[in-house]
């Protein structure tokens, strides 16, 4: 079995053959268009599918020779057939199929077979069947049959769609056809015509006959001018009896040629019919039936017509006068428009003095024929009408016919009042063609005044389906409705045109326009909060709604405003911000207020720090409450953009930002709460008392933290800074300020030494300079050397006294240092060292670095070697600093501590490089002309 997603399979045309059912050609046609379904299983490995087959054929049918062509195409066959597990696709068993339709003989089936001959897809299966069906109709002597086939035959090469059959084939099948054609006029030439008719009958009118080669010999085989393939000359000739086959055998009866005249579809088979009738049965012609002569009216070819024409008029008895009596009258009228200008003539002729009554729906009709003659006798028939009687409908219709276009305007506009209009016909017109849009412009200009129409009538021609492909019409209605005020036109229609391709863009102008909607009802703005989801309807909708004019705050609501700041839609969220921002109050945001009134400030204000702060709220509902509380802080509101944009006012109290609210918030884990806590607590940080609490952010790991805290304290004792959030110099902490310098933030230690050193004289001492050398950070440990030599130098050594530069080099000025509790004599100063070196307790955590690994605590010894490093390294630089610390040094050279003798050492070696000339206890001065390393 093969798998199919074909509608029509196999057994669906069975099933419709048994039942006789008369659609079995249409549906034969259908499943034959279709594509082959794929088999269930894979083919074998070597296979030959039946679309290899069919290329092998395609193939063959391109050989050089027939005997090429032939032999190849055996091949194929013998190829395909040879398989025992090939799987022919079902079409295959059409061929049986039609067979066994012929052979059952039924009216219905016959039928069905000779529309199949004439249209169905010559395809393998379907070509089976019809070939072996045209060799028992040649056996059988079936004329109907042999020339639906034998037409096909001799039409297919000129006709396109799709074919398997070769060409060879059907050439060879048409000669074929022929050449019974011609044995039986030889031997039976009583049956030749009724065959050749059946034949010629099924030629349509779009044939190429010169490239036939059944019809031809027909009626051009005495001639002689053709070859084996195809005719020579003109064909078909103009005299087509002279050189007809088989001559004598016409003459026998009229029958098959009148049964041809009745019964062809083509004008040469016609014109074949109409001379043999004139040539060999002038008699018959003179007593034809009327009955036939009528059927002759409604063929739709010009030589029918003519030969009607002229037999009418070479008859008294068929005078015009008597054709109604003779029931020739819709004959004669069907002539109007026919192909022949000889039958038009004489129809119209005819209805001008007979006919005087004819419909008018009928002349309407005449209008749209293809001649100019019969379109003019209509026009000018209509036009002898009145108005009145041929009713607006059809006057309507008139105006699409240029003939009468002018006429029917005229007719419609003077003959009938407004009232006699109906507003469908209207309607009508402005979706009719050019002109009668033309005509409804004009009519609505000169009887109407400007908006008399009114909105609701435009509404009703909007709400017509074919607006939708008329945008001539669409534009005429949105322009007539657009002058009417909006509120007149409702705002449930308004509302659902908005969703509407065609019309929409047009009614949201309106409605951006607009200042009031009085019918817009709680409905209504539910369906616009809908319309705000949509990206075509979005911006009108919340256009609408922002306006207060139209949409009340209460109308919106306060929970679905706060839904739509939630989202992270930058429209939908910004709308919302805008909107609450400008339009509500504190005690809105009150979750248990009245809906009827205003709601408690207190509840309403810590709601609003909860959406601002609240762990489980979004980004953008965050956003939207810092943004308000921001907008509504007494002294930081008025700065803000948003409150500057939308004119607000504070609506809170500073009372309200409290520190008990804000003070955690900047030890938030999120970004937006830390920096609107931080920029809160900027204003209010001495309204709280925090002032002194500063420090506790200096160590934060969010920079914008440590900045309030940096800020408070970098610019204490400033004149010109905001006492508001900075420390007074009163107010600063020496414990604290030098705990700033063992933070984990480097700008945090660099900020608590800049404190230092700027307020040394309160907050200072040797004893704080101590415990800052033990530092695990070097550059604290430097500060702290430097600072009590620059703070602490001996009272003996005068404030102006500078030291000899190391290497003899000139050192700028220093600046006096600061009076700060100088040591009594230098003594003092080096008994201060010793007790620091000799005292120093194991060492603080270094800073982590930057691979953030765990940290150790110094140990005593190395935290000793990092004092000796860096009183060496100032001693380096200060010669009188050198000669200072230089004894203090040397005693240490005899610690037992194996590190600390050794950088005890190496510190005295330096200085002795550092500074040649200077007495090192212990130490041999260098002797003369020895190199110094």
């Amino acid at each position: 079995m093969a798998s199919s997603p074909n509608p029509i399979d196999i057994a669906n045309v069975k099933q419709l053959a048994a039942s006789g059912s008369p659609a079995l050609a249409e549906i034969l046609e259908d499943y034959l268009d279709q594509p082959d379904p794929t088999p269930e299983a894979p083919p074998r490995e070597g296979a030959l599918t039946f679309a290899a087959f069919l290329r092998l054929l395609s193939i063959a049918q391109g050989m050089g020779t027939p005997a090429q062509r032939r032999e190849q195409a055996t091949d194929a066959w013998k190829r395909f057939l040879a398989q025992v597990d090939a799987a022919p696709p079902p079409r295959l068993e059409l061929a049986d199929l039609l067979v066994r339709i012929y052979e059952e003989g039924t009216d219905a089936g016959r039928s069905a077979l000779c529309d199949a001959a004439r249209s169905a897809p010559l395809v393998f299966g379907a070509w089976g069947g019809l070939k072996r069906i045209y060799k028992l109709a040649e056996a059988r002597l079936d004329a109907e049959l042999f020339g639906a086939l034998a037409y096909r035959f001799d039409a297919e090469l000129s006709r396109g769609g799709r074919r398997e059959v070769s060409r060879g084939t059907l050439i060879y099948m048409r000669r074929r056809a022929w050449r019974f054609l011609r044995e039986l006029g030889r031997s039976m030439p009583q049956l030749y015509p009724q065959f050749a008719v059946e034949v010629l009958r099924h030629y349509p009118p779009d044939t190429t006959f010169r490239g036939l080669w059944v019809a031809n010999h027909i009626w051009a085989h005495g001639t002689g001018k053709y070859d084996g393939r195809s005719f020579h000359g003109g064909v078909p000739p103009s005299d087509m009896v002279k050189h007809r086959a088989f001559g004598e055998a016409w003459k026998r009866s009229p029958d098959p040629l009148m049964l041809l005249l009745s019964t062809c579809q083509a004008d040469p088979p016609a014109r074949f019919a109409i001379q043999g009738l004139r040539k060999d049965f002038a008699e018959a012609l003179r007593s034809v039936t009327p009955a036939w002569l009528a059927r002759l009216a409604t063929r739709p070819l010009a030589s029918a017509h003519d030969f009607l024409i002229e037999t009418l008029l070479g008859s008294p008895e068929l005078h015009q006068s008597k054709l109604r009596s003779l029931g020739l009258h819709d004959a004669a009228l069907a002539l109007l428009d026919s192909p022949s200008a000889k039958a038009r003539v004489f129809a119209i002729e005819y209805a001008r003095a007979h006919a005087t009554d004819l419909d008018p729906e009928r002349l309407d009709a005449l209008l749209a024929s293809e001649h100019k003659d019969t379109r003019a006798f209509a026009a000018s028939a209509l036009q002898g009408r009145s108005p009145r009687a041929l009713g607006h409908a059809l006057l309507g219709r008139l105006l699409e016919r240029s003939e009468t276009e002018a006429w029917a305007a005229k007719a419609l506009s003077e003959s009938f009042d407004r009232a006699e209009l109906p507003e469908p016909f209207l309607v009508d017109m402005i979706y009719g063609e050019g002109a009668q849009k033309r005509w409804a412009a004009a009519y609505f200009k000169a009887k109407y005044r400007p908006g008399e129409l009114g909105a609701a009538f435009w509404i009703r021609v909007l709400d017509d389906p074919r607006h939708e492909d008329d945008d001539r019409a669409t534009a005429m209605a949105l322009d007539a409705l657009g002058k009417h005020p909006v509120a007149t036109i409702g705002t449930p229609w308004l509302l659902g045109a908005l969703t509407r391709k065609r019309i929409g863009p047009t009614v949201a102008t309106w409605l951006q326009k607009a200042d009031a909607l009085p019918d817009l009802t709680a409905e209504g703005v539910e369906r616009l909060k809908g319309l705000v989801f949509s990206a075509e309807t979005r911006g009108v909708a919340l256009e609408v709604l922002g306006n207060p004019k139209i949409v009340t705050p209460r109308q919106l609501t306060l929970p679905w405003l706060l839904a739509l700041a939630r989202r992270a839609d930058p429209t939908l969220n910004g709308f919302a911000r805008r909107y609450l921002l400008a339009h509500m109050k504190p005690q809105d945001f009150d979750a248990g207020h009245d809906p009827s009134g205003r709601g408690d400030r207190e509840a309403g204000t810590a709601r609003l720090f909860a959406l601002a702060l609240g762990e489980k709220e979004p980004e953008p509902m965050r956003a939207f409450a810092q943004t308000y509380l921001r907008c509504h802080h007494p002294a930081l509101g008025p700065e803000q953009g948003e409150a500057k944009e939308l004119d607000l006012k504070p609506a809170l109290k500073r009372a309200a930002f409290t520190a008990e609210r804000i003070w955690p918030a900047l030890f938030d884990k999120r970004d937006d709460v830390r920096r609107f806590a931080a920029l809160i607590t900027r204003a209010e940080l001495r309204a709280w008392g925090y002032q002194t609490r500063v420090y506790e952010l200096a160590h934060s790991d969010a920079k914008e933290v440590r900045n309030v805290a940096f800020d408070a304290l970098r610019k204490a004792g400033d004149p010109s800074a905001d006492p508001a959030m900075t420390l007074t110099i009163e107010e600063l902490d020496p414990a604290q300020v030098f705990a700033l310098t063992e933070s984990l933030k480097k700008s945090a230690r660099e900020l608590g030494l800049s404190l230092i050193l700027k307020h040394y004289a309160r907050i200072g001492g040797p004893e704080r300079l101590g415990w800052l050398m033990q530092s695990a950070d070097r550059e604290v440990r430097l500060f702290a050397v430097r600072m009590l030599w620059e703070k602490h130098r001996p009272r003996d050594l005068p404030p102006g006294w500078q030291p000899r530069g190391a290497r003899g080099e000139a050192r700028p000025a220093a600046e006096a240092p600061e009076d700060a509790g100088r040591f009594a004599d230098v003594e003092a100063l080096r008994t201060f060292l010793r007790y620091v070196l000799a005292g120093i307790p194991a060492g603080r955590s270094p800073e982590p670095g930057d691979d953030a690994g765990p940290r150790r605590r110094l140990s005593a010894s190395e935290a000793k070697r990092h004092v000796i490093e860096i009183v060496r390294d100032l001693a380096v630089e200060d010669a009188a600093f050198a000669a200072l610390v230089a004894p203090v040094i040397a005693e240490f050279t005899g610690s037992i501590a194996k590190g600390e003798w050794q950088a005890c050492l190496a510190a005295l070696m330096r200085l002795r490089r550092a500074h040649p000339g200077l007495a090192i206890e212990g130490l041999a001065p260098p002797g003369a002309g020895q190199e110094r390393t």
